[in-house]
C-alpha cells in the first residue's frame, strides 16, 4: 500500500561554530553563522525514503522558518523527498517550541499523511518535544526514539529503544506519528545530478497561521556558561607523568596507598 509521508526538518546553526551572544542578551549572535540540517531530521527523512522506496507513495518534507531555511528543504529533495513545504516562520531564534508545534500542525493538517516522522530532538534546544506535541495537536498515536518501523496491514510495527539497551516492540494503527533516534539507518549522501534537479525544484510556502497560545513566553536572558578553568598540564616524561598523576589521584580522593 503506497504511503503519504510527512517528515519535518530543522535547519540549525552549525554546532561547530563559536557562539556568542547578541548585544540585549535574548539571541545568539547570528549574521556570521551558517547553518545545517538537523541531525535527528537526517535520519528521520532516510526512515520516510527508505518505506517510500519498499511500499510506494510520496514523501513531503516540511520546515517552519525564515527563506533561509530552504536549503535544508532542497537537501531533502535531493535525497528523496518529492515536495517540499515551508511554514513561514521569521523568528531567528524560535525558542518557543509550542508555537513551532502548532504551526507545523497546522499545514500538516491540509497535507495527506499516513505516516509523521520528526527527529527524537533538535542538537540546538535538545527539547525533544515537537514530535510529542505534533502527535498530541494532530490527534495521532505515537512512539518516540524509533529504531525500526514495519508496515503492517491497516497500521504498524515499531521498534523503539529503551534505557540500558532494552527495546520495545509495540504494534500501532496508522496515521500516526514516530520520532526516529540518531543510528537508526545510515543517511545517504545525495548524488550531483539529484542536487542540481532540487535546485530547480518549487518549494511550496505557506504563511503562519494566528495561533492562540495558553502561556506566555519569552527568553529574559542568555548567559553564557561559567568558565571552571583547574586543568593541570602534567610536564615530563611519561613515568613521571604517571607517578604525579597517582599523587594527584591520592590528594583528591580517588585512590588510596
Amino acid at each position: 500500500m503506497p504511503l503519504n509521508l510527512v517528515v519535518c526538518v530543522k535547519q540549525i546553526p552549525n554546532p561547530d561554530l563559536q557562539f556568542q551572544i547578541a548585544p540585549g542578551g535574548l539571541d545568539i549572535r547570528r549574521e556570521t553563522l551558517n547553518y545545517k540540517v538537523n541531525g535527528a531530521d537526517e535520519y528521520a527523512l532516510e526512515a520516510a525514503v527508505r518505506l517510500k522506496e519498499k511500499h510506494g507513495g510520496r514523501v513531503v518534507a516540511i520546515t517552519a522558518g525564515p527563506k533561509r531555511a530552504e536549503t535544508v528543504l532542497r537537501e531533502a529533495l535531493a535525497k528523496g523527498a518529492d515536495e517540499a513545504v515551508r511554514v513561514a516562520y521569521d523568528d531567528p531564534a524560535a525558542f518557543d517550541v509550542g508555537r513551532v508545534a502548532r504551526l507545523l500542525a497546522a499545514a500538516i493538517r491540509t497535507i495527506p499523511h499516513d505516516l509523521v516522522l520528526t527527529g527524537v530532538q533538535s542538537d540546538d534546544l535538545i527539547n525533544s518535544a515537537t514530535g510529542a506535541l505534533l502527535a498530541g495537536l494532530l490527534g495521532l498515536p505515537h512512539a518516540s526514539v524509533v529504531t525500526n518501523v514495519d508496515v503492517r496491514d491497516g497500521g504498524l510495527e515499531v521498534t523503539s529503544e529503551l534505557e540500558g539497551g532494552l527495546q520495545r516492540v509495540a504494534s500501532m494503527p496508522r496515521p500516526a506519528l514516530l520520532t526516529i533516534q540518531f543510528g537508526a539507518n545510515v543517511p545517504r549522501y545525495a548524488p550531483l545530478p539529484a542536487i542540481m534537479k532540487a535546485s530547480r525544484q518549487p518549494i511550496k510556502e505557506v504563511a503562519s497561521s494566528e495561533v492562540s497560545l495558553p502561556y506566555t513566553f519569552k527568553v529574559r536572558r542568555l548567559i553564557p556558561p561559567p568558565s571552571k578553568g583547574g586543568a593541570e598540564l602534567i610536564p615530563g616524561k611519561a613515568d613521571e607523568q604517571a607517578k604525579r598523576l597517582a599523587q594527584l589521584f591520592r590528594e583528591k580522593g580517588f585512590a588510596r596507598g
